[in-house]
């Protein structure tokens, strides 16, 4: 549930507008009686496996965090790398270092050696 901050109205107009990161709610629905839009902005196939991808190595980093001596950092990594692939123009240096790091930090887990590398292959595509 959003707080009320969240919003806003114009006084004398039944208006309301709600942000969010994905898209936008505008309309007076937020008040019954009303209609609401909502746009999210289109997200291509390979975006939405990455986020896939991210997240399903976040959970086996999590599974295997015991195996791991430094899976903290790498769960650190993953978010940061997640963070840098989101913005408009993302740092090649930073990206490659941080994949660098996930990739020697999978260690002997062939799971997360998997995961690290489907990652590799998919970021490749949007930084060749």
């Amino acid at each position: 549930m959003r707080h009320r901050d969240d919003y806003t109205h114009n006084p004398g107009y039944n208006d309301y507008s709600v942000s969010t990161g994905g898209g936008d709610i505008t309309g007076g629905a937020i008040a019954p009686g009303g209609t609401a839009n909502y746009n999210a902005a289109p997200v291509s196939p390979d975006t939405l496996e990455l986020h896939q991808r991210l997240d399903e190595l976040r959970r086996l980093l999590a599974r295997y965090s015991a195996a791991l001596p430094n899976s903290d950092q790498l769960l650190d990594d993953t978010d940061q790398l997640d963070a840098q692939l989101q913005r408009e123009r993302p740092n090649r240096t930073v990206v490659q270092g941080l994949l660098d790091s996930l990739t020697a930090g999978a260690g002997g887990v062939s799971a997360i050696t998997s995961a690290v590398s489907a990652v590799v292959q998919l970021v490749s595509r949007f930084l060749p």
